[in-house]
C-alpha cells in the first residue's frame, strides 16, 4: 500500500509537471489539462460578457490556471508523504507526524527546505523530498519567467489592434482608407511590417496560449475582430487588382498572414456554430460598391469560431461607427 500511493503522488506531480512544461515551455499550445480548465473558464467568461469580471477574464485564466498547477502539486507531494508514518517524523521526538503536520510539511518542501521541526523518517522519504524541494522552486519561478513572457504576448497582440484601428473605425473606413490610394502605394511599403507583426502574433498563439484569454469589450482592442475586418476589406480591395500585380501579391501576403495566425489558433472551426446565410447578409454590404464577396468556408468557420470565444460575432465585425455610437 505504502509503494502504491508513493507511486500514486509520484504519477499526479508528473502528470503536473507534463502539462506544465508543455504550456509554458514547449511553444506548442496547452496541455490537456490546461486546455480543458481554460475551455471551461472561457465559456463563463463569454457567457459574463456584460459584468466587470469580463475586464479581468486574462488574469483570471492566468491565476487559475497557476493554483491549480499549484494545488496539484500539493496534492501529489502530500500523498507522497503520507504513504506511511515514517515518512515524515518530529525532527525533535522521532514520532510520526500527524496529518495536519504532514500538511504544513508539504506546504515547506514545495517553498523552502524547510526549518527543521519535521525531517523525513526513511531513506525513501529524504531522497523523495531532496527531488521535490526542486519541483516547487522549478514551478514558481519557471511560471514567473512565462508570466512576463505572456504580458509582453498581450502588448503586442493589443498594439496590432491599435494598428489597424488607425486604418479605419469600420469596414467602411478601412476600405476608404485603401480606395483613396490610387496604386496602393502606403499599402505596398508597408504590407511586410504589417505581415510580420500578424505572424508574430499567430506565434504567440502556440508559445503563449494563455495570451489570448486576455479579452477585451473594445473594437480598437480586440484583435480578433479587427483581424476580421481587415481581411474582409483586403479580400474585396484585391478584386480591383490583377493577379500577377504587385498590389495584387502584396494583398495574397498579407490575407495569407491572417489564414495563418487562424490556422494557430486555439479553437476549431467546428467549436462554434457557423451561418453562411448570415454571414452573406453582412457582406452584402460591398454590393452598392459593386462587389461580390465570394465565401471562403474554411475561412470563414474558423473565423466565426475565433469570434465567438473572444465575445465578438460577425455583426460586431460589420457594424458601423456611425450605428455603434448611438
Amino acid at each position: 500500500m505504502q509503494t502504491a500511493q508513493i507511486v500514486i503522488g509520484l504519477a499526479i506531480i508528473l502528470f503536473t509537471y507534463l502539462d506544465f512544461f508543455h504550456t509554458t515551455l514547449s511553444g506548442n499550445g496547452f496541455g490537456i489539462f490546461s486546455r480543458i480548465v481554460n475551455q471551461i473558464l472561457n465559456r463563463i467568461m463569454i457567457q459574463n460578457r456584460s459584468r466587470t469580471i469580463f475586464k479581468f477574464s486574462g488574469i483570471t485564466h492566468l491565476l487559475m490556471t497557476t493554483f491549480l498547477w499549484m494545488l496539484l502539486l500539493f496534492i501529489g507531494t502530500y500523498t507522497v508523504f503520507s504513504a506511511g508514518e515514517e515518512m515524515v517524523v518530529n525532527g525533535t521526538t522521532g514520532l510520526p507526524a500527524t496529518h495536519p503536520e504532514r500538511f504544513y510539511y508539504t506546504g515547506y518542501v514545495l517553498s523552502t527546505l524547510g526549518i527543521g521541526d519535521f525531517v523525513p523518517g526513511n531513506d525513501t522519504s529524504r531522497i523523495l523530498t531532496g527531488i521535490l524541494s526542486f519541483s516547487g522552486f522549478i514551478l514558481i519561478t519557471t511560471g514567473l519567467t512565462y508570466l512576463l513572457s505572456v504580458i509582453n504576448a498581450v502588448l503586442s497582440k493589443k498594439q496590432l489592434a491599435f494598428l489597424i484601428s488607425t486604418m479605419g473605425k469600420d469596414v467602411e473606413e478601412i476600405f476608404q482608407f485603401y480606395k483613396q490610394q490610387e496604386d496602393l502605394e502606403n499599402l505596398v511599403s508597408n504590407a511586410s511590417d504589417l505581415r510580420q507583426q500578424i505572424l508574430q502574433n499567430a506565434s504567440s498563439y502556440l508559445a503563449f496560449p494563455m495570451a489570448n484569454y486576455f479579452l477585451s469589450k473594445q473594437h480598437e482592442s480586440a484583435l480578433i475582430v479587427q483581424l476580421a475586418r481587415l481581411y474582409e476589406v483586403l479580400m474585396i480591395i484585391r478584386l480591383d487588382w490583377k493577379k500577377d500585380s504587385v498590389q495584387h501579391k502584396k494583398l495574397t501576403a498579407l490575407l495569407n498572414g491572417i489564414e495563418k495566425y487562424l490556422e494557430l489558433g486555439l479553437e476549431d472551426p467546428d467549436a462554434a456554430t457557423h451561418s453562411e446565410e448570415e454571414l452573406k447578409t453582412y457582406r452584402s454590404h460591398w454590393m452598392k460598391y459593386g462587389y461580390y464577396f465570394e465565401n471562403h468556408l474554411e475561412m470563414d468557420r474558423q473565423f466565426t469560431s475565433s469570434l465567438k470565444y473572444a465575445g465578438w460575432n460577425w455583426k460586431e465585425v460589420y457594424r458601423l461607427k456611425t450605428v455603434s455610437q448611438e
